[in-house]
């Protein structure tokens, strides 16, 4: 029988919602207490009383009823009243404890009976062991990506954020992907803790398509700026176009707000220069931590507007543009060496080269080649990928047919699709009138199954639409599209484009044929022309196809020679003409080509590494988070089934335990674990750890008490009835600033240990948390309960020996965490040293900056803990008693 004494704290196992009691008076019989949270007395028998002490210990956290928490360093004991010695020396005696109760702490919730279904241990350890392989393979914020695994944006996004401040231009050309690298890299920082407030500035034509892009691609929901009223204070993302950067007023309210990182899209649309006292964007992207900026033309406007950039990116190694313009001359001689080196084909000339820059010759090309692009001054700057280095492109070919009516054109195109009936069409037309018509027409007076997509149609319907088309079963044959659908969406598992009309311009034009003509595409993309007869649109479809030839392949100078002839070709075209327009553009051609930078463009893909970094991601995607999706549904009471092969229905249901799904719709979703299924079909969501609805439900485990205690029965012959195990899970808490550095060397962020009432040993490696999962049952509440309530004194010793064992788990994790950061740390310093002696925009100060960030990453090492996750207290008993 417990001795209770006046003064004494208590909680009700039955009745938690009392808060904590104080023991008011005793007599023979009973013990009275009261209960201030509540103003309430209750009287309690003192034999089997359904009270629990509260007992904090050290290192614990106590609540004061006015200075809030505190830590517990020291306990004493006076005349049966504890008295807790805070870490600022403060004695605080139990009476002072707040009257509400956090009752959060595992061991507390067992003994007071609050405990939950027992597969919440083994759901809790699923969630966090999925996530902690992604962070120990150093691939968080890649995974979660609803696009094909591409080398060279992976290697990008890498690349990019292995510095402490990311401050890149992304180049690319059209169709590889940009968007897609910035995205990237914006998750990645943001998974990482890195980027908690983000601003991201486009052209207003593109904010539409950016923001549906973070939203479907990356489930990164943005705040867009569409007026005055724009509250930067709130969210995490904001979505704001060139104007705003522009406007005096508008700059000066998001000037006012911290923001940790910058994205600039078509950044060559915004002047660097600046008045000194007055307002400019550049102010802004000089304050922030993060700067990215992205256009695919980085020198169009100009070499000094291009080195302005690179000024905001880095001040420090871009002051001086006369330096900069020899550096990048020195640069450029370099590019035979490299082409040769990439292509293994050195000559005896270019080996002796290769000496004179300190680079041993003959050995692995690949090896030579990263020696060389070390020296290259803007390579860890810049990166720009281009479509003659990346594989996965394929032909064009282009026909065309001619019509006197447009009657007799329709009922061509429908004879064309029904005579390809398997095939899947992408028709592309200028207005949503004629996308209108022409779907309704192939619909209803041709029975053929078409999909239409046009500017009315929210993004909902767009995405409908588009799924329909997607759909290899049941999908639509054709998507009929306004210009619209020339921008954004891709339709790569589609190789036949129809074009209705022809657009007033040829960058127009590759957009169009940009939705199938783009990596993961897998055929040969047919292009069929249905033209009327002496229109405006055949006499475009002859000056693309025969004089630009901008149809059958990408033509870079095709734009500049449009913007130059056009106008004069339609009035006036001559063979003459037609003779000057091919050679100018021939030799526009062979300037672009020759300013290509090829050191720079090898540096933003190198193999073999970017490859195995797509490998690495596969391999992860192996283990998707189905199964801890089906956990989810069972213990929180949410609809979860599968529709069809690889595709689930995940909907709310009215008794579900939380009040939303985490990043999923108010209605539910259609969602998948496939991330083909996923790039394919835009209704639904990918699912991959890194969603925020596996990340929500990481954040109710760690911001509730869901699944922290929950009771089993084992029935076994092998240990005695009666005998009671402590299964426990410990998690390593790391100070939030440092967490991207330290956990992915973090073998076990969450470990087990397991112990049998009267044993002295950690039976973890002895029976498997999977094989015990297995086999535990669980427990009739009122069972539980009556359990607990008898085996209250047996309880605090399991945890005490559990402790114990985590400690030893815990120094060794440490330990081996501590030597894997020395190690990669090690490694960093000796790579920026090596680059320092051999790239020029690479000094001592960098050195020096990163010596110190390896200091502050050792200490915040030397300060990380454990902490009690989650409990599950075992009966052990006979097969069949209970």
């Amino acid at each position: 029988m417990a001795e209770f004494i006046q003064g004494q704290r208590w909680l009700v196992d039955s009745e938690p919602e009392l808060g904590l009691g104080m023991v008011q008076s005793t007599d023979a019989r009973a013990v009275t207490l009261y209960f201030p949270e509540c103003d309430t007395e209750r009287q309690y028998a003192l034999r089997d009383a359904p009270l629990t002490r509260l007992v904090l210990e050290v290192g614990d956290t106590l609540e004061h009823r006015d200075q809030g928490s505190l830590e517990v360093q020291e306990v004493h004991e006076i005349n049966g009243l504890l008295i807790y010695q805070t870490t600022d020396d403060q004695m605080v005696p139990e009476t002072e404890l707040s009257d509400t109760v956090k009752r959060n702490n595992p061991v507390m919730r067992l003994l007071t009976g609050q405990t939950d279904h027992p597969n919440w241990f083994s759901f809790r350890s699923a969630l966090n062991k999925g996530t902690q392989a992604i962070w120990n393979a150093q691939m968080n914020g890649l995974l979660g990506t609803r696009s094909t695994l591409l080398p060279h944006q992976l290697y990008v996004a890498i690349k990019a954020t292995e510095h402490t401040h990311v401050r890149a231009l992304l180049a690319d050309e059209v169709g590889l992907g940009k968007t897609i690298e910035a995205g990237l890299i914006i998750n990645r920082l943001a998974q990482q803790g890195r980027a908690k407030r983000i601003l991201i500035a486009v052209p207003e034509a593109l904010q539409a398509q950016w923001l549906v892009e973070l939203i479907r691609r990356f489930s990164l929901f943005c705040e867009m700026y569409q007026n005055a009223e724009h509250d930067f204070a709130i969210g995490q993302v904001h979505l704001v176009t060139h104007k705003q950067l522009r406007s005096l007023d508008t700059l000066l309210e998001i000037d006012s707000h911290d923001w940790d990182m910058l994205v600039v899209d078509e950044a060559h649309h915004l002047p660097t220069a600046n008045n000194p006292g007055v307002p400019h964007w550049s102010t802004i992207a000089a304050r922030t931590d993060h700067l990215l900026l992205l256009t695919a033309t980085p020198e169009q406007l100009g070499l000094e507007a291009h080195f302005g950039r690179l000024q905001l990116l880095d001040a420090g190694r871009f002051s001086d543009f006369e330096q900069y313009k020899k550096d990048e001359e020195s640069f450029s001689e370099l590019t035979e060496l490299a082409t040769a080196l990439n292509a293994n084909t050195v000559s005896a000339e270019q080996a002796k080269q290769l000496e004179t820059l300190g680079i041993s010759w003959p050995q692995e090309h690949n090896a030579a080649l990263a020696a060389l692009l070390d020296r290259h001054g803007t390579g860890r700057v810049v990166y720009r990928n281009t479509r003659k280095g990346v594989d996965g492109f394929h032909e064009r070919k282009t026909d065309v047919e001619v019509f006197a009516e447009d009657e007799s054109r329709i009922k061509a195109l429908a004879s064309w699709l029904k005579a390809h009936s398997s095939e899947k069409i992408l028709l592309i037309t200028h207005t949503k009138e004629d996308a209108k018509d022409l779907g309704f027409q192939l619909r209803h007076q041709y029975a053929i199954d078409a999909s239409i997509f046009h500017e009315d149609l929210d993004l909902i319907e767009r995405d409908r639409a588009a799924a329909h088309f997607a759909d290899d079963e049941d999908g639509a044959q054709i998507l009929v599209c306004s210009e619209i659908g020339g921008e954004g969406r891709n339709f790569q598992f589609c190789h036949h484009l129809i074009l209705w009309d022809l657009p007033s311009h040829p960058d127009m034009l590759e957009q169009r044929i940009g939705r199938l003509d783009r990596i993961g595409q897998t055929q040969t993309i047919q292009i069929h022309a249905f033209l009327l007869e002496n229109s405006d649109d055949l006499a475009r479809f002859n000056w693309y196809n025969n004089t630009l030839d901008c149809i059958n392949q990408i033509q870079p100078a095709a734009g500049a020679i449009h913007e130059k002839y056009a106008e004069q070709w339609f009035q006036d075209a001559s063979t003459q003409l037609a003779d000057e327009i091919k050679a100018e553009m021939a030799e526009l051609t062979v300037q672009l080509e020759s300013g290509r930078d090829v050191l720079l463009e090898l540096n933003s893909c190198r193999q073999p590494e970017a490859n195995e970094i797509k490998s690495a991601i596969e391999s992860l995607e192996e283990n998707h988070p189905l199964p801890v999706v089906e956990m989810a549904a069972n213990l929180l009471n949410l609809h979860f089934e599968s529709i069809s092969e690889g595709v689930f229905e995940l909907i709310p249901s009215s008794n579900m335990m939380i009040p939303t799904l985490p990043g999923i719709p108010d209605g539910g979703a259609v969602v998948t674990f496939d991330r083909k299924i996923a790039s394919s079909r835009e209704d639904t969501l990918f699912l991959s750890w890194e969603h925020p609805f596996i990340q929500g439900l990481l954040d109710i485990l760690e911001g509730t008490d869901l699944g922290q205690a929950s009771i089993a029965v084992l029935e076994t012959e092998q240990v005695p009835a009666g005998s009671l195990l402590m299964e426990v899970q410990w998690s390593v808490t790391i100070p939030q600033l440092y967490v991207h550095a330290i956990k992915p060397h973090i073998t076990e962020s969450v470990f087990r240990t397991l112990v049998l009432e009267g044993g002295n040993k950690d039976l973890n490696d002895i029976l498997k948390e999977e094989s015990l999962q297995q086999q535990v049952k669980s427990m009739p509440v009122k069972i539980a309960r009556k359990m607990i309530r008898q085996a209250k004194d047996r309880i605090s010793p399991l945890y005490e020996l559990s402790q114990q064992f985590a400690k030893d788990r815990f120094s060794a994790v440490a330990a081996e965490a501590a030597d894997a950061l020395t190690a990669h740390n090690v490694a960093r310093l000796e790579r920026m040293k090596y680059l320092a002696t051999v790239n020029k925009l690479v000094t001592e100060e960098d050195v020096a900056a990163l010596s110190d960030q390896i200091k502050d990453e050792a200490e915040a090492m030397a300060q990380c803990e454990f902490a009690t996750s989650s409990a599950r207290l075992i009966l052990c008993a006979p097969p069949g008693s209970i």
